[in-house]
């Protein structure tokens, strides 16, 4: 069979240094959509040696176009390289690749690809030049992409949307009533021009982190806006299990009780469980009456749809190879694409990487390393792809154990439950709870009447203070509170805002006011739902109760494991405490704390000399 290879080089210069071309040229998911090229349908499939290859296929038989994807190779910040080995039509296989230059505080790209054709149709294709039409294509589209990040309000490739007349009716009405809901902190009209501009692929799983970072919004504020987004009918919610190895989304249902205990990863032939400290991930996507989205892939697991890993390649069965590679310093993964073992290890400040040796069944990380590139020998008897990838990959990530511990999730989306009898680990959770002290004698003393009206008072005051420092009341029994924080330091805030608050609580109330007992504690417990609401169980909530009974009227009993966050025990540098421990019932060992008497009111400070 005649055949023939098609070559093409050409070069782009930009003003912006590599670290802002670089996520852009490796984003070829979107550089595919926005250069016009259709979505594919994808079949995984493993070999014996437990990597799994991934067919592709386009059209419809007999003309349907079939080929089996290879793995990107890339190293960030310098090149990538995508090749495809086709099954049938008039080509057989396909190169392309960037390679980015420095160029003083600039830029240049190189963009290379090789084709091989056969037969009467691969040569007249060839001598066509509509191969180098679509190079250039996807060139043109990533001098668009570089020119719209200036403009953070827009996204990367963003065009009008075909959204039909009544659609854009509804639209408009619901953004406008988003508008007005204090919920959306005045980032409604940002999100409708994302929904209405942006290309299908980033609308896929809207991460809202990473939203209100390119907006430069509170990422509170953010999210809470997307909750009531998706509240009143704009947005729907995806519960994604990730996948451990890859991140990739394996599963994803709408509600939190449909939500699976866990899952099989095609792309890594791998089984997984459910974590809602590391695994499952909120994202959102616009209800389909508004965008709906078309199914396929433009491109599968690039480096642009996973941007922790850091790099990427391939090294032959028994050889050694060198790659150019710098990496910040921080916590990274090094793994292989295949199943097996994974190791984590810290890049020092002096950037050195250590050394990657693979040898069945084992991964090791060898000093002395190198700085500026890693070396990695394949000591097994087939060739494998490795992986480095940053374990800060979460930053962007609204993982289920933060989102279900946000006063908003609770206020605006009590639909979302866990199923009867499903039980779920929480990483961390700070646990406040309050009591009155002598509410016994309170009753006596003011008759009831009076002391309900008292207690329903005080359950106001907490829940403003509560609410106000992110927080969330997860059940009152009797005169007692229980409310829970994701973040310990707020729950400091908290409690100290509590604490100096009741001297204005009481302040000229005919009852006699109110003598409070706070107890904090933080750390690993489950999640449950139980009377309709989703509740907190384990040791650390009892712990926290039980605390909260060695309190003497008036201060707050602050457990050691919550000040060892360093921003919580920074919460209390204005304060005077000291330090103590108890022995809790049903525990084996003693438990520190501190007791944190309420500062002095401004009538009582002493002026500095």
């Amino acid at each position: 069979m005649m055949k023939s290879v098609y070559r093409f080089r050409k070069e782009r210069h930009f003003q912006q240094p590599p670290e802002v071309i670089w996520p852009f040229v490796a984003d070829t998911a979107r550089i595919n959509e926005l250069s016009g090229s259709p979505r594919y349908n994808v079949e995984e499939r493993a070999d014996q040696q437990g990597r799994i290859r991934r067919f592709a296929s386009i059209g419809r038989w007999p003309f349907q176009l079939r080929w089996e994807e290879g793995y990107g190779e890339w190293q960030e910040l310098r090149r990538l390289r995508q090749t495809r080995h086709f099954l049938n039509g008039p080509l057989r296989r396909s190169y392309s690749g960037f390679e980015l230059h420095r160029e003083g505080a600039g830029t240049k790209i190189v963009f290379s690809a090789e084709v091989d054709c056969v037969g009467v149709l691969g040569w007249l294709i060839k001598l066509s030049g509509k191969i180098g039409r679509e190079a250039d294509k996807r060139l043109t589209t990533i001098e668009r992409l570089v020119a719209n990040s200036e403009n953070a309000d827009i996204a990367p490739g963003a065009r009008d949307a075909t959204v039909k007349p009544a659609a854009r009716r509804r639209f408009d009405a619901l953004i406008g009533e988003l508008a007005r809901d204090p919920a959306s902190h005045g980032l409604a009209p940002k999100l409708a021009g994302f929904l209405l501009h942006a290309p299908t692929l980033p609308l896929g799983s809207i991460r809202p982190l990473a939203m209100a970072r390119q907006w430069d919004a509170p990422p509170d504020q953010t999210v809470e806006m997307f909750l009531a987004a998706q509240r009143i009918g704009v947005l729907a919610m995806g519960w994604d299990l990730l996948c451990p190895r890859c991140r990739g989304a394996k599963s994803r249902v709408r509600h939190l009780h449909d939500l699976p205990e866990g899952a099989h990863c095609t792309s890594c032939n791998i089984d997984y469980q459910r974590n809602f400290t590391r695994n499952v991930e909120l994202t959102f996507h616009p209800e389909p009456w508004l965008r709906p989205l078309p199914k396929g892939e433009f491109c599968m697991l690039g480096q642009g749809s996973t941007p922790h890993v850091k790099f990427q390649a391939e090294v032959a069965a028994h050889s050694k190879h060198s790659f150019e590679l710098t990496l910040t310093p921080g916590p990274y993964r090094f793994r292989t694409v295949e199943a097996g073992a994974e190791v984590d290890a810290d890049i020092g400040g002096d950037g050195v990487i250590p050394e990657i040796t693979a040898k069945d069944p084992h991964l090791a990380l060898t000093e002395p390393g190198r700085r500026g590139e890693v070396a990695i020998r394949n000591d097994t008897d087939r060739p494998l792809i490795f992986v480095i990838e940053d374990r800060h990959w979460a930053k962007d990530a609204l993982t289920g154990e933060a989102v279900i511990a946000m006063p908003a999730f609770r206020r605006l989306c009590p639909e979302q439950l866990l199923r009867p009898g499903d039980e779920v680990e929480i990483g961390r959770v700070a646990i406040v709870f309050t009591d009155l002290q002598g509410s016994t004698k309170l009753y006596e003393a003011i008759g009831d009447a009076s002391a309900y009206r008292l207690v329903r008072d005080h359950f106001g005051f907490l829940s403003e203070r509560i609410a106000h420092h992110d927080g969330f009341v997860v059940k009152t029994v009797g005169d007692a509170v229980m409310a829970a924080f994701h973040d310990p330091a707020d729950a400091v805030r908290a409690v100290l805002s509590i604490q100096d608050g009741v001297a204005g609580f009481n302040d000229g109330r005919a009852d006699g006011g109110i003598v409070l007992k706070l107890g904090l504690h933080q750390g690993g417990c489950i999640a449950v739902t139980a009377g309709d609401l989703l509740d907190y169980f384990g040791s650390v909530v009892n712990t926290a109760a039980r605390l909260e009974h060695q309190c003497n009227g008036g201060e707050v009993i602050i457990s050691e494991a919550v000040l060892a966050d360093p921003e919580a025990r920074g919460a209390l540098a204005s304060r005077t405490f000291t330090e103590d421990s108890a022995m809790l019932r049903g525990l084996s060992t003693p438990v520190r704390f501190v007791r944190v008497r309420a500062a002095p009111s401004p009538q009582t400070r002493v002026p500095p000399h």
